[in-house]
């Protein structure tokens, strides 16, 4: 995904960069980002079993006003990357990437998180692993916090964990019940969800049974909506109709829309939405 910086970012950041340049071993111990998050390598349980999963997650608490960014951040910045170093035989999942927030800086909106979020992901542990070993997992964490400027920062991270026959829950066993809560759920059978792209935006129809007054909609995918323009909802007979204005750098036709859905439960949904084209006369039929 390409790294997009808005113009008012954009000196503050290249001015981070020519410090981390010129005294480069800042950017592996400290770095101007360290004033304003803090990040820690955690695991759910005090124990590695052999040949089970363990969930660990990167730990992200954010200075007040300060935020980072989701897998699309929106208009500005880059999602937090990450580069593993395991020992042999251990095999990494995907990051399980809790639904965002939107925050606006008008003109322009980010998705992303501010306060605290963990980025959780789960590991799978060899049979072969000896009981009363110990394994290392190592993460390097390159990360833009955000605020009036962005600031980029790298954090080395290590989580030295005992092998047991059997393993109990850590004392960070909460933040991980709290992130599966935010972690999009698959979208219910009973949903009918559609799209139909018109000239300037895409109209989601979507039948459902929880009630809502207020959704949000967060592409996966840069460039295909205005971020910062708002969401305009209707409800209509058994669900709502949701109005996505066009990005200015929307090129081509898409036959999909993917991202994520929130309700105003906190309830977050992934969804791949059909999108139909056009008719002739650019006219949406109303289901009411």
């Amino acid at each position: 995904m390409p790294f997009r910086y808005s113009s008012f970012r954009f000196s503050g950041l290249l001015l981070m960069w020519a410090l981390s340049a010129v005294v480069p071993t800042l950017a592996r111990s400290q770095s101007p980002a360290d004033e304003h998050a803090r990040l820690e390598l955690v695991s759910e349980q005090d124990a590695l079993v052999p040949g089970k999963q363990n969930r660990i997650g990167i730990r992200f608490d954010l200075q007040d006003g300060w935020h980072t960014y989701w897998v699309n951040p929106g208009d500005s910045g880059e999602p937090p990357r990450i580069d593993w170093q395991l020992p042999t035989g251990f095999q990494i999942n995907a990051i399980q990437w809790p639904h965002p927030q939107r925050l606006s800086t008008p003109p322009l909106a980010d998705y992303g998180y501010e306060h605290q979020v963990l980025l959780m992901t789960s590991v799978r542990l060899p049979e072969h692993l000896r009981a009363e070993e110990s394994a290392r997992i190592v993460a390097d964490v390159h990360y833009l916090v955000c605020r009036d400027v962005c600031i980029p920062g790298r954090k080395h991270l290590e989580l030295l964990l005992p092998v047991k026959p059997r393993a109990a829950s850590s004392v960070s066993r909460p933040l991980f019940e709290a992130a599966r809560q935010r972690v999009p759920r698959t979208t219910p059978q009973n949903w009918k969800i559609s799209a139909t792209s018109t000239e300037k935006e895409f109209v989601v129809n979507l039948r459902t049974n929880e009630l809502a007054n207020t959704v949000q909609f967060f592409p996966l995918h840069a460039e295909q909506i205005d971020n910062a323009a708002p969401q305009e909802m209707k409800v209509v007979r058994g669900g709502f109709r949701l109005h996505l204005k066009k990005s200015e750098h929307f090129l081509k036709p898409v036959s999909l829309l993917e991202g994520v859905i929130v309700l105003p439960s906190g309830n977050a949904y992934s969804v791949r939405i059909p999108v139909s084209q056009p008719s002739k006369n650019n006219h949406v039929q109303s289901n009411d």
